[in-house]
């Protein structure tokens, strides 16, 4: 998957001043696990791995395959030109450690409520 350009009707705002801009979308034939304080907070064979630019690629887990009722929702939230606003999440003592794309522009619609880490907070790095 390959998100649309602005060449679309009513693009991203960040697709609309840069149309070359691309954000790969892909799913990994593999399971990928999110551990946190010794426990597993998310696990999943169904996630979509987002590639941006020379960003890492991030993991994003189906909200049903995360832990969200160890989580809570916090007030932050900050904003992609290219995704829209992620909202964030603590799990246990780790604040905003994870966050979600819960209306995301019409580009990012597969990732949609999808959850992903800052793995460099984890056990392990999402390898």
């Amino acid at each position: 998957m390959e998100t649309e350009t602005a060449t679309a009707a009513d693009p991203a705002p960040g697709f609309a001043k840069n149309p070359a801009y691309k954000i790969i979308l892909e799913r990994p034939a593999r399971e990928y696990v999110a551990m946190l304080q010794g426990d597993v907070i998310a696990k999943s064979s169904k996630v979509i791995l987002l590639k941006e630019g020379t960003y890492p690629p991030v993991v994003y887990f189906p909200p049903e395959d995360v832990r969200l009722d160890q989580a809570t929702m916090t007030e932050k939230d900050t904003y992609c030109p290219y995704k829209g606003i992620a909202s964030y999440w603590n799990f246990g003592r780790e604040k905003n450690i994870a966050w979600s794309y819960e209306e995301p522009f019409r580009e990012m619609l597969d990732i949609k409520g999808y959850v992903a880490f800052y793995t460099d907070r984890l056990d392990d790095p999402l390898n």
